[in-house]
């Protein structure tokens, strides 16, 4: 799982009404957190030669921290659902949360207030949204051992639990699948806390334009071998905190000989190939280098092709 945090930074100005001017300067609260993490809001101001009387913070509305200086204690805790406090680590310009629960998604406002004379107070606010990542990473179920161009696939792609729900996306070869290709999301809903099971379908028919030589970006190169593959991948992404990945390849199918004739060109079938996890973006997988190269013909003509089906005949009848 990669975990990353993006941090809303606000710059804030003011209108002065008086020779001194009490700002906010950043309010920095980040957009996604993870359950059972901590996070620090920080809240910067330029007093401009005022004296600070109190800063507090709010989660939707709800006074739930309250620093005054000079006072015994400085630091004022007040109960909030989805709210706790480390009272150790939180100061005139920051304020630590741990542990992180699903409650704890609101809308933050910090809130700054000058001493008399002036009793200025200015304020400002962002939202935080905390989630539980899936406990597993994304499924793949429903594919066969074998295909040939014309064939159905027909796959789904299957998240953890998690909450809000995870964004599901079908890549092949890398690329992004066309949305005609799709079939849902569709999302159920388990447990007490509501979390969601998201699944995301793939349909589409199997042609020579879904398989590639392994090395190259395409199929058009080396029509002559046997080495082609198909790579189907699920990524599972959840705002910018959790990006995992549930990979399928298949092999371009061997076509059985005939005794005596020579090999056709290897332009249809699949076999069934390995899976792999990821836990990181979604780029193109390259398969091994180390498929063996096979000299086959390259095309029939109509006459070669009367002898290879006069001779399956009689192969046949001799059975």
């Amino acid at each position: 799982m990669m975990i990353e945090t993006r941090p809303v930074a606000r710059r804030i100005s003011s209108i002065c009404e008086s020779a001194f001017c009490l700002r906010l300067t950043e309010l920095k609260i980040e957009e996604h957190t993870l359950v059972g993490n901590s996070t620090r809001l920080e809240c910067k101001y330029d007093l401009q030669g005022e004296k600070l009387y109190t800063v507090k913070w709010y989660k939707d509305g709800n006074e739930f921290y309250r620093f005054l200086p000079g006072e015994s204690p400085e630091v004022q805790v007040f109960d909030v659902t989805g709210v706790h406090v480390d009272e150790k680590q939180s100061t005139a310009e920051s304020v630590v949360l741990r542990p992180l629960e699903l409650a704890s998604s609101g809308k933050y406002r910090c809130e700054v207030s000058a001493e008399a004379p002036s009793f200025q107070t200015v304020t400002n606010h962002s939202s935080m949204l905390t989630v539980a990542p899936p406990d597993e990473g994304p499924r793949i179920s429903g594919g066969q051992d074998r295909y040939k161009p014309g064939d159905t696939v027909n796959v789904n792609c299957t998240s953890g639990r998690s909450k809000p729900a995870v964004q599901l996306a079908w890549y092949i070869n890398g690329e992004q699948v066309n949305s005609s290709y799709l079939r849902g999301p569709y999302t159920d809903y388990v447990g007490r806390e509501g979390l969601m099971v998201t699944t995301l379908g793939l349909k589409f028919e199997a042609g020579m334009q879904h398989f590639r030589l392994p090395g190259s970006g395409g199929h058009q190169q080396h029509r002559n071998r046997l080495d082609r593959d198909m790579k189907l991948k699920c990524v599972a992404t959840l705002g910018t905190v959790y990006w995992k990945s549930k990979e399928q390849s298949a092999l371009a199918h061997r076509p059985r000989p005939v005794p005596g004739l020579p090999l056709p060109a290897a332009d249809d079938g699949l076999v069934g190939g390995d899976e792999q996890d990821a836990d990181s973006r979604a780029d193109p997988v390259h398969a091994s280098s180390n498929s063996p190269s096979i000299n086959i013909a390259q095309s029939l003509n109509i006459n070669e092709i009367a002898v290879y089906v006069s001779a399956s005949l009689f192969i046949v009848l001799l059975r």
